[in-house]
C-alpha cells in the first residue's frame, strides 16, 4: 500500500512537472505576454491579488456561493430521490426536468438566470441547476441499489421505517454521495465562476477575471486561475475528510 501512495504521488508530482514545464516552454515560444505570460509574471500578479484587502472577501464569498448551490443541490436531490424511489408518477415526472437541465446549454441558464434573479443569486443559481441532476441520480440509484436481502430481513424481524432509513437507506445514500461529492464540489465552483464572469457581482472570482481580461492582463487570468485550482484543492480536501467522518461514525 505504502509502494502504491508513494508511487501515485510520484506520478501526480511527474504530472504537474510536465505541465509546468510545458507551460514555461510555450511562453518562451510564443513570447508574448498578453498571449501567454510567463511564470514570473503570473506568481508577481498572484502576489498583487493576494495582497489585495478585498482578497479574502472576494475568494469567500464566491467559495459560499460554491457551498450554498451545492448544499442546495444536495438536500433537494434526497427529498425527490427518495420520492421518486417510492413513487413511479414522481419518477416519470422528473425524467423531463433531467433532460431539461442535462440538455440546456450553460450560457442559456446563466442568461435566464440574469433576467431572472439578483446579480448574487445567479452563480448559485448556475451552481445548482449543473450539480442537481447528478447529485438527483446518484440518491436515487443509491436508494435503488440497496440489498433486497437486507430489506426482506429488516420486514421479517419487524423493524421499523424510521431505523430502516437511518440504518439502512441512510449509509448507502450517504456513500453513493462521497463517490460524487469531489467531482460534484468542482462542477459547482466551476458553474459558480461561470455566473459571477456574467453577473458580475462586487466580490467575486468571475468578477475579477472579467475586469483583468477587459484590461489584456493575461497574467492576471492565470493567476486568478491558480486560486480558482487551490480552491479546488481545499474543496476536495474539505469532502475527504468529512467522508473520513462518515466512515468512522459507520455510516459509509
Amino acid at each position: 500500500m505504502k509502494d502504491y501512495i508513494t508511487g501515485k504521488r510520484g506520478t501526480r508530482a511527474a504530472a504537474w512537472i510536465t505541465l509546468i514545464g510545458g507551460w514555461v516552454l510555450l511562453s518562451l515560444l510564443v513570447d508574448n505576454e498578453v498571449i501567454v505570460p510567463g511564470v514570473g509574471s503570473t506568481l508577481s500578479r498572484l502576489l498583487v491579488i493576494v495582497s489585495d484587502s478585498d482578497f479574502l472577501n472576494i475568494v469567500g464569498y464566491t467559495f459560499l456561493r460554491c457551498i450554498a448551490g451545492f448544499l442546495a443541490s444536495l438536500i433537494i436531490a434526497v427529498a425527490l430521490g427518495a420520492l421518486s424511489r417510492w413513487s413511479a408518477f414522481f419518477r416519470e415526472l422528473m425524467e423531463p426536468v433531467l433532460s431539461f437541465l442535462s440538455s440546456v446549454p450553460i450560457m442559456a441558464i446563466i442568461i435566464l438566470a440574469l433576467i431572472w434573479l439578483d446579480s448574487q443569486l445567479v452563480p448559485v443559481f448556475v451552481g445548482f441547476v449543473m450539480v442537481f441532476p447528478i447529485l438527483y441520480e446518484t440518491v436515487y440509484s443509491s436508494i435503488v441499489n440497496v440489498d433486497e436481502n437486507l430489506i426482506e430481513m429488516a420486514h421479517i424481524f419487524g423493524v421499523d421505517r424510521k431505523t430502516m432509513a437511518r440504518d439502512i437507506y441512510l449509509p448507502s445514500i450517504l456513500s453513493g454521495i462521497g463517490r460524487v461529492s469531489s467531482s460534484t464540489l468542482g462542477t459547482s465552483l466551476k458553474m459558480v465562476v461561470a455566473g459571477e464572469v456574467l453577473a458580475q457581482p462586487k466580490y467575486a472570482i468571475g468578477t475579477r477575471l472579467m475586469l483583468e481580461k477587459t484590461y489584456l492582463n493575461t497574467d492576471g487570468v492565470f493567476a486568478w486561475i491558480i486560486v480558482i485550482l487551490l480552491m479546488s484543492w481545499v474543496l476536495k480536501l474539505f469532502m475527504e475528510r468529512i467522508k473520513a467522518a462518515w466512515e468512522n461514525k459507520g455510516w459509509m
